[in-house]
């Protein structure tokens, strides 16, 4: 089965063509700067190269015809689209409505509609790629992959607010967690490398790239994760404020004159490391100014490794015991010195790391000493082959 992967965001549309039956990515890209009169398109084929182009798109449906043009091109590598089995789309989340990947429906488009107050940033881009991939290939099935499907396994102490019950009633105010899919690939590839099975352990993961989220994993359930009503609460990340006293809001709103899209904007683009440090939201430019003395750089990744080191304790705590501390994202897998920070003072709960190990492990692999009794891995993620398999998975009719 061919099946096209698209994820449809707020400026951006990634996409991915994968073989599922060869095992091969065949070609992927994406359209940055959606909206603009200068978008880019960076595609790629495999075994062909990579070609960029330049012109306007003005919405989400020019974006993804330009993404299906491009792949029926002389660049392919399809000869047209109806080689395409089945698209599966990635989607924040609709609410408490499902737990799984399903087929698209109305009801199913609806329910993301009615969701888009809760993912305002998210679920209309989402919704916009989903209509433009149907239009463009009405006969093709296409599957919804939810982002907080597998946070559904939250116990309800954990996912319910201490705010007045009837806003959860009224509005739906509660922890729905993300980065889902990204955990469900990065169990995976632990599996692979400590050759057990992750559904018997109790796992920590710390989701690091520019949005980070931590999570616990008890026994093959998401029991705890960071990030809440919207990805903005739990760990620093690179622009988003994380967790922080309420009552600051209010306070800046009233003594700097900000409105609640003023305010909004603020805790999600100027905050984080780039807020603390002032120097950049690519954690790597931190990094370097830090090695070079700065000290609000230096302060940025202090309060970023101690956050994360709180949740591991926290989630291990929440659990009663750890198995194995699992990192991903971007960070998680170039930063060694980030991992180093975060691990450091852990050993009394039995996470040791090995300095040599983790300065060259970028990748994937083991990163514990041999007398960690428990593992510390570092893994690549994949999120674009779990969607394809739950598509595949949906359309076939079985359980995913």
């Amino acid at each position: 089965m061919i099946v096209l992967v698209v994820n449809s965001g707020s400026s951006s549309i990634k996409y991915k063509l994968l073989d599922m039956a060869a095992g091969e990515s065949l070609a992927g890209g994406i359209v940055e700067r959606v909206g603009t009169q200068d978008a880019v398109l960076t595609h790629w084929v495999l075994g062909g190269g990579q070609k960029t182009r330049h012109r306007p798109v003005a919405d989400h449906s020019v974006g993804i015809e330009m993404m299906l043009q491009v792949l029926t091109s002389s660049f392919g590598p399809l000869d047209d689209l109806s080689q395409v089995d089945a698209v599966g789309h990635r989607v924040l989340h609709a609410a408490d409505k499902y737990s799984g990947s399903v087929r698209v429906t109305e009801e199913v488009i609806e329910a993301l509609r009615l969701a888009s107050d809760l993912a305002p940033l998210h679920n209309p881009p989402n919704l916009a790629g989903i209509r433009a991939c149907q239009k463009a290939m009405p006969d093709r099935p296409h599957v919804c992959v939810f982002d907080n499907a597998l946070h559904h396994t939250l116990p309800r102490e954990v996912y319910t607010y201490a705010l007045p019950y009837e806003y959860y009633e009224k509005h739906g105010i509660r922890r729905y967690g993300f980065h889902g899919i990204a955990f469900r690939s990065a169990f995976e590839r632990a599996e692979a490398i400590i050759g057990a099975p992750i559904d018997t352990m109790k796992v920590v993961t710390l989701m690091m790239g520019s949005g980070n989220t931590a999570n616990a994993y008890d026994h093959g359930r998401s029991v705890e994760v960071s990030t809440g009503l919207t990805p903005q609460e739990g760990l620093v990340q690179s622009t988003r404020a994380g967790d922080l006293d309420a009552a600051i809001v209010p306070h800046l709103m009233q003594r700097e004159g900000l409105g609640p899209a003023q305010v909004t904007e603020m805790l999600n683009k100027r905050s984080g490391w780039l807020g603390i440090s002032g120097i950049s939201a690519d954690l790597r430019d931190v990094i370097e100014a830090a090695h070079r003395g700065h000290d609000r750089a230096q302060l940025a990744l202090d309060i970023h490794a101690r956050r994360a080191r709180k949740y591991v304790g926290a989630y291990a705590a929440a659990m009663g015991g750890i198995d194995i501390l699992i990192f991903a994202g971007s960070v998680g897998q170039k930063a060694p010195s980030v991992r180093a920070a975060i691990c450091e003072g852990l050993q009394f709960m039995g996470l040791s790391l090995e300095p040599e190990l983790n300065r060259c492990t970028q990748q994937e692999g083991l990163l514990s000493s041999p007398d960690s009794p428990c593992p510390i891995v570092v893994v690549s993620v994949d999120e674009e082959l779990v969607i394809a398999r739950d598509t595949v998975a949906v359309v076939e009719g079985t359980v995913c």
